[in-house]
């Protein structure tokens, strides 16, 4: 052969392993682009398909590198865990990579964000945190194994079944859009895949030498338009098939629940607290600064308080819904420009009577909360203004009010499950004892909480995280405001919890204006009195609401190194007003028929996406693992016992050792210590069933490689391979699928010794 051949030749052999690495590569951000059907927002994927190649290169970097699997896999997944822990938990890990306390609960609030969202909402949904970093690290996953299954073990089929795992589960859980491009995507990347590794290990066939490339090359170029053609008639013509654009037999994505799925912001809080502090979320220019409320939340569950079914309207304008009728108010108004908040909800000062808004705005008369409109993503980059009936009520006209409210009320806000502790009630008829009005009792459960400190840097939850909370006396807003809406439910009093912000920080040159950051998140109890509706009370140590300054023992404050000079006089307010004062123009909404009806069960809050349980998710990884993994690493195992076998002799005794295992695994056959190789295999051909397999010629070649390996040539290496694979091949054929897949999967074959096979003593 000339030289020219040969440096062709020797080109086509470098750039095999080049397609198929790339090939390889792609797979799983091609899956990945799934994701687009899962975030509301197509850039909300490029972190995923980053991490999927950031992982496929370290992976690259390390085999060439030679460091072998039971070093490259623990490194990556420390790469992984140390930028996870960066991403979610900022600034909070010594040096970068070793976590704290503050590290740990920063991803705990994180992950419980994650897990409340991923129950209940419904594809396309906002790219949290949570959301994005699980995706991620899927990718990240895959992709390393993606590398190890095609580049170290040189698989087929198996590497796409990371990948194709990714493209099931965004087929699942996302949303209708985007479908068939995802899909395109996809299967373009599992035909290149295909054709590459097809053609790279034609190129180590034994073509003609005139046809070495043109083998090869027509192979690829009629894979490649094979392929293309099926993708591109399954992409027309699967749209077109009869039933293709009907509703499903069975609607498993929303539970026949056709309204909407709003998300309780309830168990975000600590993670804006922790990861947000300096995010600037929205600004308000108004002349009374105010707690600005997102919603509120009226059971509570798994310990978290969520909204239940909540039907909205869409408004602009007036505002229906239950205002106060007595008591000290003040009209308000607020004008937003909303930055990076997020989510569905809309904040406003409680409670909104009047909205004005270019973009379409829905409204919850029942709770007195502002969500964005079905469609219209997230809550940025949005302007409306708001006027609010704000109370200013006194100590003495709570007093003399009551807390019985009507049936509805009584029916929704008295509830205390069956899982609170006996604890909390019993705790809070301890604090109450003796007082006469249900204002004094209130004031006294306050007083209490204010004792205890606040951090939100918790200990691990164990046990009863209420008892715990009242136990350790350190928690933040989340644990103060629920527990005691759970003490004043206990107490016969209506409660609620409510979850907004703080008024935030002045911003210089802009008077009235004010900036709301991560760092006011908050969350409060909410408790009825009738006439004058949900007053807000303030149990979280170090702060203050600015609405209580008529009848709290607490002076407002928040989250600032500098409290300013008190922006909140009690004093401009106004008197009561007589909604049948024909004279007076009325400051307060009468309520609409209706408006406090008892909730329908199941309807509204919801939208219906799938209720998934995480277990099953692990447990369904769990299997695939068992399906795939081990057959895997049996492959593994064969390649390093390959790899060991450097010598013609040691080889020819590798043969042998593969076609002994294969008669132990399938026949249960295995050779008495007293037999040679050659008498072993004379009894085995005096079976019928066994006498066309060539192992005379096995046994043969390696007896001579034990006792004389220096008179092993390739020749005899060749003969006894071929001898060997086809007593596997024959030996393996009998057996159905799943007894096939048991031989690759038999865990005891990863105990035994990797060159000779034991013989039986």
């Amino acid at each position: 052969m000339s030289d020219s051949s040969n440096r062709t030749t020797a080109r086509s052999d470098v750039a095999a392993p080049t397609l198929s690495e790339l090939a390889a590569i792609l797979l799983v951000p091609a899956a990945s682009v799934g994701f687009i059907r899962i975030f509301e927002e197509r850039p909300d994927v490029i972190p995923v398909l980053i991490a999927g190649l950031a992982s496929s290169i370290l992976a690259i970097g390390m085999r060439y590198a030679r460091i072998p699997l039971i070093i490259a896999g623990p490194t990556s997944l420390l790469v992984l865990a140390i930028a996870t822990m960066n991403a979610l938990a900022p600034g909070t890990a010594s040096y970068g990579v070793i976590p704290t306390e503050e590290t740990r609960e920063a991803l705990r609030l994180v992950a419980d964000e994650a897990l409340d969202q991923f129950r209940t909402q419904r594809a396309p949904v906002d790219a949290i945190s949570g959301f994005v970093a699980a995706a991620a690290a899927g990718a990240w996953v895959a992709a390393f194994i993606v590398d190890w299954a095609a580049l170290r073990l040189r698989l087929a089929f198996e590497p796409v079944l990371p990948a194709g795992l990714l493209f099931v589960f965004t087929s699942v859980v996302g949303s209708g859009e985007d479908r068939i491009f995802s899909t395109a995507v996809f299967g373009a990347a599992v035909i290149f895949w295909t054709v590459a590794n097809r053609l790279s290990k034609e190129r180590s066939n034994l073509w003609l030498s005139a046809d070495r490339q043109r083998g090869p090359s027509r192979l690829a170029t009629g894979a490649g338009v094979f392929g293309a053609a099926a993708v591109a008639l399954g992409l027309i013509a699967g749209p077109l098939l009869p039933g293709a654009g009907e509703t499903e037999l069975l609607d498993w994505r929303s539970g026949g629940d056709p309204t909407r799925t709003i998300i309780s912001p309830f168990v975000s809080i600590g993670a804006r607290l922790v990861n947000q502090t300096d995010t600037e979320l929205f600004k308000v220019t108004t002349d009374r600064a105010s707690y600005y409320r997102l919603a509120g939340l009226d059971t509570y569950e798994d310990g978290n308080w969520t909204a239940r079914g909540q039907e909205s309207s869409e408004e602009d304008g007036r505002l229906p819904g239950e205002r106060p009728s007595a008591g000290s108010t003040q009209l308000v108004t607020q004008t937003f420009e909303l930055q990076n908040l997020g989510g569905e909800w809309l904040p406003a000062a409680f409670a909104p009577t009047n909205i004005d808004s270019e973009n379409a705005v829905n409204w919850i008369a029942d709770t007195g909360s502002l969500i964005v409109d079905d469609g219209a993503g997230e809550a940025n980059d949005l302007e409306y203004t708001v006027e609010s009936v704000i109370p200013l009520y006194t100590a003495a006209e709570l007093r003399s009010a009551t807390t019985n409210g009507t049936d509805a009320i009584r029916n929704r806000y008295l509830a205390v499950p069956s899982e609170v502790s006996p604890v909390v009630a019993q705790r809070a008829r301890e604090l109450t004892a003796g007082l006469n009005t249900d204002f004094d009792r209130l004031v006294a459960l306050e007083r209490y909480f204010r004792e205890f400190d606040y951090s939100v840097s918790l200990s691990p939850r164990s046990g009863d995280p209420i008892e715990q909370f009242l136990d350790e006396r350190i928690g933040f807003c989340q644990q103060f405001s629920g527990t005691f809406a759970l003490m004043a439910r206990s107490l016969d009093i209506p409660a609620r919890v409510a979850v907004g912000f703080t008024w935030g920080k002045p911003v210089d040159g802009e008077p009235g204006t004010w900036q709301i950051t991560g760092r006011h998140t908050h969350a409060w109890p909410e408790v009825y009195f009738d006439n004058l509706g949900w007053v807000s009370f303030e149990p979280t140590p170090q702060r203050g609401s600015p609405a209580a300054a008529g009848y709290s023992e607490v002076p407002a404050q928040q989250d600032e190194p500098q409290q300013p000079d008190n922006p909140f006089d009690p004093t401009t307010t106004t008197a009561p007003t007589n909604p049948n004062d024909p004279n007076q123009t009325p400051n307060t909404i009468p309520l609409d028929e209706g408006d406090l009806a008892a909730p329908t069960p199941g309807a509204g809050g919801g939208g219906g996406g799938p209720s998934i349980n995480a277990g099953w998710i692990v447990a369904g990884l769990a299997v695939l693992a068992i399906l795939f993994g081990l057959p895997m690493l049996g492959k593994l195992r064969s390649k390093r016992r390959r790899q060991q076998a450097q010598t013609p002799a040691e080889r020819v005794d590798l043969a042998w050792a593969d076609a002994a295992e294969a008669f132990e695994r399938t026949r249960g056959v295995l050779r008495d210590e007293s037999e040679t190789r050659i008498s072993f295999c004379d009894r085995l051909l005096e079976e019928s069933r066994f006498a066309t397999l060539p192992l005379t010629a096995l046994a043969s070649a390696a007896t001579v490689a034990r006792f004389a390996p220096e008179m092993v040539t390739e020749r005899d290496v060749e003969k006894a391979e071929t001898a060997s694979a086809t007593i596997v091949e024959e030996l393996s054929e009998e057996k159905g699928p799943i007894g096939r897949w048991w031989e690759q999967a038999d865990p005891r074959r990863l105990l035994r010794p990797t060159v000779r096979v034991t013989v039986r003593s």
